[in-house]
């Protein structure tokens, strides 16, 4: 981020001295590149999937902030040879030049999609007419959201641990698009401006079609549908819908500690959503012979267009690759630890596999492999946001135990499992369920983190523990951060 901002920094340095000179009435070519963008409303669609395409990028959401550097910080997998290109990850050791380098990408990526949002924000407000006031609503709500979320997981990765140390300083929040830099706030203050943003989005998307018509998978002029939107506002599960927008409070407020409005934002997904984004259907999962829905795609409220998934599946886990390469789990912890020797569990037998390829005795990570229809509307989609998560934080700020039970069965029941009986660990319950449902989704360290677990299994072990602490929790911001402040 620093580092985009020191070029630009240097552009506004030769405009000061070119105006100077003669040259002082001449507007900078890129002042009619952005006249021209947002002089249709074309054009500012276009913008917003720019932002959008820039988060499937492998250094955030297409990789490190999902499939790869944070599952692997989660414990996800055994990379114990130390020639494995994720073994110094595992170990948390932020000083490895690899690791830093990894971190550093991740910031930079983030604060440049987050400039890039500003940037649309502003541009959006200045030229206004281009677009119907309602139009720009559903689009600034949009962009606005995923300002939040963006910061949310910065501050969940850099931030200190919250629930111990929220009044230490974590990250800076930028809401203008500017070349200078803002300053670090304290995380108390970050998540103030996260709620802030996500309160915002949620007033400027109240009319959201996904309220009315959910994805809206319909044709345009569909005789069964009132629904007259353009293509641009179908598919509402690839935008930051109303609905995600609301999950994402449940997320950031559960994050902070406030559990009754973490539970409140969570129960209206869960009231209002369920009949938009139903539990996927056991036949598309465990009947659909070489096209199964693994990613449950019918559940995710929020999903980016992932053009690389396919080959990250294949760079990743593929079964080909040799052992000190692959991302893959002891067999123990898979099959006893995590999924409990339960071969019903849809996750379990939709997902992981002992490959036909190649010579391992071991399951492999199937979760992203392509199918062989290619006109399924799930292909490239990967999941940010699902509405498994509403009922888990319902589940864990639910005050009456039955009521929580019963929220953390539903969940179950649509994964292929009993009903668990009362009188269980509901804590112990929810963290086995955040073991089993966001494998490749990046949300378990976040999970272990928020919770402060001092002790979490080790990946790389067939049994034992990792001590965890701030150390490991909080990753140090990048020498690029630091080098500027």
């Amino acid at each position: 981020m620093k580092k985009y901002l020191k070029n630009i920094i240097g552009i506004l340095g030769c405009i000061l001295i070119i105006s100077c000179s003669n040259y002082l009435d001449v507007q900078p070519e890129d002042k009619y590149l952005e006249e021209d963008v947002f002089s249709s409303e074309a054009g500012i669609q276009t913008a917003l999937n720019g932002i959008y395409s820039n988060m499937a990028n492998n250094n955030t959401y297409g990789s490190n902030l999902t499939m790869s550097t944070l599952d692997v910080l989660g414990q996800r997998y055994n990379v114990a040879d130390k020639i494995h290109p994720w073994h110094y990850y595992a170990k948390y050791n932020y000083e490895d030049n690899l690791v830093r380098a990894t971190f550093d990408k991740i910031w930079t990526s983030q604060y440049t999609n987050i400039l890039n949002i500003n940037n649309f924000i502003k541009s959006i407000d200045t030229y206004k007419g281009v677009i119907s006031a309602e139009n720009e609503r559903i689009l600034k709500g949009e962009a606005i959201g995923l300002r939040a979320m963006l910061h949310l997981d910065l501050l969940r990765l850099y931030g200190p641990i919250y629930s111990t140390n929220a009044k230490d300083l974590a990250i800076p929040y930028y809401t203008e698009a500017k070349a200078s830099l803002s300053p670090l706030l304290t995380a108390t203050e970050v998540i103030a401006n996260i709620l802030n943003d996500l309160d915002i989005a949620e007033k400027l998307l109240e009319n959201d079609p996904v309220r009315k018509y959910g994805k809206i998978i319909v044709p345009q002029f569909d005789e069964e549908s009132d629904f007259k939107g353009t293509d641009f506002y179908r598919h509402r599960n690839l935008r930051l819908n109303y609905f995600a927008v609301k999950a994402l409070q449940a997320r950031a407020n559960l994050y902070a500690g406030n559990n009754q409005a973490a539970l409140k934002a969570a129960k209206t997904v869960i009231d209002k959503a369920t009949e938009w984004f139903p539990w996927t259907n056991p036949l598309d999962i465990i009947s659909a012979g070489a096209n199964p829905d693994r990613t449950f795609s019918s559940e995710v409220l929020f999903a980016i267009q992932n053009n690389n998934l396919y080959n990250n599946q294949r760079v990743l886990f593929s079964s080909s690759l040799e052992n000190s390469k692959i991302l893959a789990p002891q067999n123990s912890r898979l099959n006893v630890e995590v999924f409990e020797n339960n071969q019903n569990d849809y996750r379990y037998n939709s997902t992981w596999a002992l490959p036909a390829v190649g010579d391992k005795q071991y399951k492999t990570f199937f979760k992203f492999a392509d199918v062989e229809n290619k006109k399924k509307d799930f292909r490239f989609r990967q999941p940010l946001i699902r509405i498994s998560e509403m009922y888990y934080i319902a589940a864990e700020t639910e005050q009456n135990s039955s009521i929580a039970l019963t929220y953390l069965n539903t969940v179950r029941l649509n994964r292929g499992l009993v009903n668990l009986a009362s009188g269980v660990d509901i804590a112990d319950e929810i963290q086995k369920e955040y073991q089993k449902e966001f494998y490749g989704e990046g949300q378990l360290f976040f999970y272990y983190k928020r919770k402060n677990i001092k002790s979490i299994p080790n990946g790389s072990l067939e049994s034992g523990t990792i001590s965890m602490g701030a150390n490991q929790y909080v990753v140090p911001l990048p020498l690029s951060e630091l080098d500027f402040r």
